[in-house]
């Protein structure tokens, strides 16, 4: 089995914990505190928000490093998985002049949520996304008719809330 092979397949294994990780913090089964020593004893902080961002920015550095490398095949599973399902829909967004393109693939683990390649503008906390697409060169294409400062960005996107979440940008 290739380097390559190893990797991805780690990808997957820790994109599956974290996703069960993020479903039992979400629900409120499990929270996350930090201690500070405080007189006479500790003072624990409630950090469940900051697990939950870092589960989701975590994840989707774990999926682009799937999607780089579309050769490297899962393990056959026992039954065949389902397929993709695609979601096609305009949904207003506020910090969006017009509706948001969407067309990424259904994100079978978090209800309502869509991973592909973003069209979006400045920095986290506060992109502006006008789009999310399947392939790299419809996002590509996208951004360049938005105009200046738009750029691809591999993510999640929640057609719900309208978030947008994506790891640190990874060159190669």
């Amino acid at each position: 089995m290739a380097a390559i092979e190893d990797i991805v397949g780690w990808c997957r294994q820790e994109l599956s914990r974290l996703a069960h990780r993020l479903e039992q913090l979400q629900s409120g089964h499990l929270r996350t505190y930090e201690k500070h020593p405080h007189s006479p004893g500790w003072l624990e902080i409630d950090t469940t928000a900051q697990s939950i961002e870092l589960c989701r920015q975590y994840m989707s550095e774990f999926n682009a490093i799937i999607a780089r490398h579309p050769e490297v095949a899962p393990p056959a599973p026992s039954a065949p998985p389902p397929a993709p399902a695609r979601v096609v829909h305009p949904a207003p967004h506020p910090a969006a002049a017009h509706g948001v393109h969407v067309s990424g693939f259904k994100d079978t683990t978090h209800p309502g949520w869509v991973n592909g390649w973003a069209v979006v503008k400045g920095q986290p906390p506060k992109w502006q996304v006008i789009g999310i697409y399947e392939s790299h060169a419809e996002a590509v294409e996208a951004a360049a008719e938005a105009g200046e400062g738009y750029y691809a960005r591999w993510g999640g996107y929640n057609t719900q809330t309208k978030d947008f979440t994506s790891g640190p940008a990874m060159t190669g």
